[in-house]
């Protein structure tokens, strides 16, 4: 339950709202009790002085690319990457941001 809520809140930042706070240590990410929701966890974000506002070109590229990602479609991959700026390390920056070598992407 905990993790979907951190994926949950950066997935929003991320793909909704294009404003995503970078600097996510543990420090500044806390977890607590749901002050309205009983027994469930809540996110708190701490420490707001570093945040990057995503254009909207980069988040429906990025948005192709993890989809890419997940329907293990190299031309994809590799078309995403390509608007990003990546070009020929595609399969880097896959295996990047999943933390499995490319071939276990794909």
């Amino acid at each position: 339950e905990t993790a979907k809520l951190i994926s949950s809140v950066f997935n929003a930042q991320i793909f909704e709202n294009g404003l995503v706070h970078c600097d996510p240590h543990q420090s500044n990410v806390l977890l607590r009790e749901h002050p309205k929701k009983k027994g469930k966890p809540q996110i708190v974000l701490v420490d707001h002085g570093l945040y990057k506002r995503l254009d909207p070109e980069f988040q429906e590229s990025y948005a192709r690319l993890w989809t890419g990602i997940v329907m293990a479609d190299i031309s994809a991959i590799k078309g995403a990457c390509e608007s990003l700026g990546v070009d020929k390390m595609y399969p880097l920056l896959a295996a990047m941001l999943t933390s499995r070598p490319f071939d276990e992407v794909i």
